[in-house]
């Protein structure tokens, strides 16, 4: 069965944001009846693409790719979040520059994408992407300069061969995440033993 391509629906949902703030509730109504690959992918965009950064928003989007893959981990149907998350309020103005900027990287890539694989995209396949990305967006949370773009891409990365329906891309997908938490995991390690040192531990 034909499905839309992730700039498609990238584009579809570009079109219909405006300038003032909203809500991540108001803003995943907005997306509608879409795929909870959908909504990671939007999530974690402004961590993957070359901008100006912008202080606490990977923690601001980070939260909610935590929360939505573990959903997906447990086979939820749609997506919820907690009120605190829920009512927190993103500009669309900026949503808007993001996701613009993203489309014809996401076109480029897609040309290279089609749906084979399918053991990676079944139920299970998608379940254990769901872990990663889950990890990833754990450490996207967390307060560190700098370390926002490797789980950030990673993840950007999962969605889309979850859109794409290209198992063989989640693999290649899924190994990148793991060099990517084993190397935050040395950056993680090397910053604290430093910052002990610093102090005369």
């Amino acid at each position: 069965m034909p499905h839309s391509k992730a700039s498609q629906l990238l584009t579809d949902i570009n079109l219909r944001l405006k300038e003032e703030a909203i809500t991540v509730r108001d803003f995943i109504t907005l997306l509608g009846d879409r795929s909870f690959a959908l909504c990671i992918l939007i999530f974690s965009l402004p961590n993957s693409l070359p901008l100006p950064g912008i202080p606490g928003l990977s923690t601001l989007t980070g939260i909610p790719i935590l929360i939505i893959s573990l959903q997906m981990v447990w086979g939820k149907e749609s997506i919820w979040l907690p009120k605190k998350v829920a009512h927190k309020e993103i500009s669309q103005g900026l949503l808007s520059k993001i996701i613009g900027k993203s489309i014809p990287y996401v076109a480029r890539l897609e040309k290279f994408l089609h749906p084979r694989l399918g053991l990676f995209c079944s139920n299970g396949g998608e379940r254990l992407i769901g872990v990663i990305i889950a990890i990833m967006a754990f450490i996207l949370s967390l307060p560190i300069v700098g370390g926002n773009f490797l789980p950030g891409f990673s993840i950007s990365l999962l969605a889309i061969a979850m859109l794409e329906r290209d198992g063989l891309f989640a693999l290649l997908a899924i190994i990148f995440s793991l060099v990517s938490l084993a190397l935050m995991y040395h950056l993680l390690e090397w910053v604290f033993l430093h910052t002990l040192h610093f102090f005369g531990f």
